[in-house]
């Protein structure tokens, strides 16, 4: 089901890009914390609000897609285009097993970055637990709906890469779909315009819903109030993946 060669060479020529850009979420979260502590005055600091604008509606998506879009084209269309996936697939292995592997690839990449970045955050949010209105859980559960959101933006990126043969057309539909739902989902936020959020995938991740706030602090929110959204971005990025699997064991690679 998994080919180890063609997992160690994704992870030898993507490395570099995957540790820049998927723990910089965690590199601003560790400067925005103490910072705001420090200007505080000794009054509980709002990082949650400061936190939804900062990383979790920009830089927290924004920069781990740069690498879903520049890796996931990297690894299918590119090899298409320079003709090495025509040697992979002339190998004993099965065309599922490529695809497969490809897609591990992927996901076990964004996961891993989430947990790395919860690791790298957790004690800055620890240690100044008593100064910030965050807790634990909430923040916890908030990366992991930001993890879910990428996971299910690197499936349409994914599948955009699967199904053309030429780089330009997969940068066009895997790139530009995702920018185009950031783009409807920030101008949701203007009153005139809050019906684009309908059209948006990015709506499916309100991190809001995941708090109430009590005694100052946000707390988690009944699991009963979130966990669809979740849901709805882990299914819908399944399926996706789960399409891209059959186009590329049906497709023609012949350039």
């Amino acid at each position: 089901m998994v080919n180890k060669a063609i997992i160690k060479q994704h992870i030898k020529s993507n490395f570099v890009l995957w540790l820049i850009l998927i723990i910089m979420p965690a590199l601003f979260i560790n400067l925005i914390i103490p910072l705001s502590v420090d200007q505080s005055g000794g009054e509980i600091v709002n990082i949650t609000s400061i936190l939804r604008f900062v990383i979790f509606t920009s830089i927290g998506f924004e920069i781990p897609l740069i690498y879903i879009i520049i890796t996931s084209n990297k690894i299918m269309v590119g090899e298409v285009q320079t003709g090495r996936i025509t040697y992979v697939v002339a190998s004993p292995l099965k065309r599922a097993t490529i695809i497969n592997t490809k897609i591990i690839f992927m996901v076990a990449s964004l996961f891993i970055g989430f947990i790395l970045n919860v690791i790298l955050t957790a004690p800055v949010v620890s240690l100044n637990a008593n100064k910030i209105d965050l807790t634990m859980g909430v923040f916890v559960t908030q990366l992991a709906g930001m993890f879910l959101l990428l996971f299910m933006m690197c499936s349409i990126t994914f599948m955009a890469s699967t199904y053309f043969n030429k780089a330009i057309w997969s940068y066009a539909v895997g790139a530009g779909i995702p920018i185009l739902f950031f783009i409807l989902s920030m101008l949701s936020s203007v009153p005139a315009l809050e019906a684009t959020k309908y059209i948006s995938l990015n709506s499916l991740y309100n991190e809001t819903v995941v708090y109430v706030i009590k005694d100052q602090k946000a707390v988690l929110a009944s699991v009963s109030k979130w966990l669809g959204q979740y849901f709805a971005m882990f299914a819908i990025g399944t399926i996706v993946f789960i399409a891209s699997s059959y186009v590329f064991k049906s497709k023609d690679l012949l350039l």
